[in-house]
């Protein structure tokens, strides 16, 4: 669900004589740039959240501008002052940039082992260095990945005992210590606690006094407590269906959760800069992790720290932005300029709104329309011709930012009321518009992008493919039709899955049970009761929560012995690989 911003109207703007022209053809014409952007932001008004811009040429100020609001409810504008707390993973950056400054200063070593500061940690993390930590190749356990086995919602208070006996109790490393890889919020949760044990600090104040002090970063910090009073601080947004938008719903306040930074606009000119000047320690600090870090599977030339690298046009841009593509700043080293967008909402366009704007300031001109033409208009399709479509659909070569592992990822189609609907990801359901034959279209009531549904056999005589299109470019979703006999366990057969089963990770009771209508259903204490799916001999899926309403994939595969006993289940997701609860 990504909201677009709608680009095409633009395409005049460069066809326009004057564009680019100055006595340096590659100069920026900046009353074409100011009304490039007001174009881009046209339909932010007064009841949107808002966006701050700045665009820095060899350290010079091009531009500033503002749009849309820091407070929808007190109509408070968004101005450079006004301070976002950035998701989430963009704080990879300032925390790496600070252990390196901790080494430097001689407090720790990031080729330290984690156990020589907390030494309860499991003997297999014996070999488990600091810079493990930083390229998520740990084996520890992703903290809310897995106690969300337990409950729903990522918002529950866990403190730092609770975390460190997460990590003590774990029995076996999620993937080989210093060589797999699993995206895990508890690698730089852990790093916080070893940097504020190692220098005896709480680490917001340490980064305050030696990180953002000194650059005069006077509104950037590290989160101390989600509820505390900050002036000029933006409320953060997010859509909701029908195009409203409400409070953001992330408040992790645990180690592995809490360490989001708070910047604003003015204080990421500094950054921009101080990032780009080759004699500072900042730029040598990033020089040494470079060198060190690992790229991030399923995102283009990503490093873990959150630095993207791509080359557009002949030309090196940097960008510095989270896993989900919250880009603040973006540098293009050829031409010395800097572009900083700081937004209060989640959406999924701000790499696209930063890319139409980094494209600008190429002369990169754009195709006469933003968005790919589909068919729209309905056609009617008796239910019996739907039917055809119905399924499970398995999504093809996809890889995960979350880890090595093959995702087993999957579309439910079928059939409810006479109309064909969908289940696109997780509780996501969407129903399909039939447009011609063999061709659905969708227009998300959220973000407001358009999508075609296309159904051809793969080969001859071939599986069901379904193709997903997007009309603003994003890429393309591909799906096969599973054409094997689904695993039907009869009633009987499924009362062989029921039972009571014990996490020792956890301390925690997982109770599976048949209910009248022949369904098996997971209960726990903490959890609502949730129905399991066949998926797969032996396996079921189920859709658990990580906030009310906001449903994932999951999997439960059960293990038997050679006697064909059921000893005990792993549940397994995106960040948990085998998590194992013995049967009683």
């Amino acid at each position: 669900m990504r909201k677009i911003l709608f680009l095409g109207v633009l395409y005049l703007i460069f066809l326009n004589p004057s564009f680019g022209q100055t006595t340096d053809p590659s100069a920026i014409n900046l009353a074409n740039l100011n009304t490039y952007l007001d174009s881009i932001f046209s339909n932010v008004g007064k009841n949107d959240p808002g966006c701050a811009i700045t665009i820095i040429e060899h350290g010079n100020i091009l531009v500033r501008k503002n749009y849309g609001m820091a407070n929808i409810e007190n109509q408070v504008p968004f101005t450079h002052q006004s301070v976002v707390r950035m998701p989430y993973s963009e704080a990879r950056e300032f925390i790496s940039i600070a252990a390196l400054l901790m080494e430097k200063n001689g407090i720790l070593n990031l080729n330290d082992k984690v156990r020589t500061y907390f030494p309860d940690l499991p003997d297999w993390s014996e070999s488990v260095t600091l810079w493990d930590l930083l390229n998520h190749r740990s084996g520890f356990v992703d903290e809310w990945a897995t106690l969300l086995l337990m409950y729903n919602s990522m918002s529950n208070r866990f403190d730092t005992e609770q975390f460190l006996r997460l990590l003590y109790n774990q029995p076996t490393p999620e993937i080989e210590p210093g060589k797999g890889y699993m995206y895990s919020n508890s690698d730089f949760g852990l790093l916080r606690l070893i940097m504020e044990k190692a220098s005896g600090k709480n680490l917001p104040d340490w980064i305050e006094r030696r990180l953002f002090g000194p650059l005069n970063m006077k509104d950037t910090r590290m989160q101390k407590n989600s509820l505390d009073i900050i002036p000029n601080r933006a409320t953060f947004y997010e859509g909701k269906e029908g195009g409203e938008y409400q409070h953001a719903k992330v408040q992790k306040t645990s180690p592995g959760g809490n360490y989001f930074i708070l910047t604003t606009a003015n204080d990421l000119e500094i950054w921009a800069r101080v990032v780009k000047d080759p004699n500072s320690e900042i730029s040598e600090a990033i020089k040494i992790l470079m060198s060190n870090v690992r790229q991030m599977p399923g995102k283009e030339n990503h490093f873990i720290i959150g630095y993207t690298h791509r080359i557009i046009n002949n030309q090196q841009v940097e960008i510095h932005e989270g896993v989900n593509e919250y880009s603040y700043l973006i540098h293009i080293p050829s031409k010395g300029l800097s572009l900083i967008t700081l937004w209060n909402k989640y959406a999924d366009n701000f790499g696209k709104v930063n890319q139409a704007i980094t494209d600008y300031l190429l002369q990169i001109r754009p195709e006469a329309s933003a968005l790919t033409t589909f068919i729209t208009k309905p056609i009617n399709v008796p239910e019996s011709e739907l039917s055809i479509y119905t399924g499970n659909y398995r999504w093809k070569n996809r890889v995960s930012w979350e880890g090595l592992n093959q995702p087993r990822k999957f579309s439910s189609l079928f059939i409810a009321d006479g109309k064909l609907m969908m289940r696109y990801s997780g509780n996501y359901v969407i129903e399909l518009t039939p447009v011609a034959k063999d061709i659905f279209y969708y227009i998300d009531g959220e973000d407001g992008f358009g999508a075609q549904f296309l159904f051809k056999p793969e080969y001859h005589n071939g599986p069901l493919q379904l193709t997903v299109n997007f009309d603003d470019g994003y890429p393309s979703d591909i799906m096969l039709k599973d054409t094997e006999s689904a695993w039907q366990p009869t009633k009987k057969e499924l009362a062989e899955f029921t039972g009571k089963f014990y996490s020792q990770h956890l301390d925690y009771y997982w109770k599976i049970e048949l209910n009248e209508n022949g369904k098996l259903i997971l209960k726990s204490s903490n959890l609502p009761d949730t129905e399991l799916e066949p998926d797969g001999f032996n396996q079921f899926h189920y859709i658990g929560e990580s906030y009310p309403g906001s449903g994932y994939d999951r999997w439960i595969l059960y293990n038997k012995n050679e006697q064909g006993t059921i000893t005990h289940l792993t549940a397994w997701s995106g960040r948990v690989m085998h998590h194992r609860f013995e049967k009683q």
